[in-house]
């Protein structure tokens, strides 16, 4: 499955991708109220990974526009696997809980976030 989307880099150091993750997706939010966004996280090293969000199916995305806010965004496509995903449910008011539970079986290779207008969230992870 090809995801497309807005990538940035985020730092892991203090839990502070949390915040700077909610920021980015509430920008998102607000230029492409229309679509129904997905995060996805990969490429974890030296206390940070990348983020994108965007979805499975081709959006038009301004670049333009969103540089001017994040610097360093890029967009990108990603192969991911079509199987072997395990898939949490919870609320966001709870994400660090729900990640505590998800890393005690170790580092993942990939994760795919879906958020929900009822504060339920959604995350499918997949480890090599």
């Amino acid at each position: 499955m090809c995801f497309k989307g807005i990538k940035i880099r985020f730092d892991c150091k203090d839990s502070e991708q949390y915040r700077n993750i909610g920021d980015f997706w509430n920008y998102m939010r607000t230029e492409y109220p229309n679509h129904s966004l997905k995060g996805v996280g990969c490429n974890w090293n030296d206390d940070s990974f990348d983020y994108i969000i965007g979805d499975f199916a081709t959006l038009d995305f301004c670049m333009d526009k969103i540089k001017k806010r994040y610097l360093t965004a890029d967009y990108y496509e990603i192969t991911l696997p079509d199987s072997g995903w395990q898939i949490y449910h919870g609320k966001t008011e709870n994400l660090s809980e729900l990640y505590n539970e998800i890393y005690k079986n170790g580092v993942l290779d990939y994760e795919v976030e879906e958020f929900f207008s009822n504060g339920d969230c959604k995350i499918s992870i997949y480890r090599l």
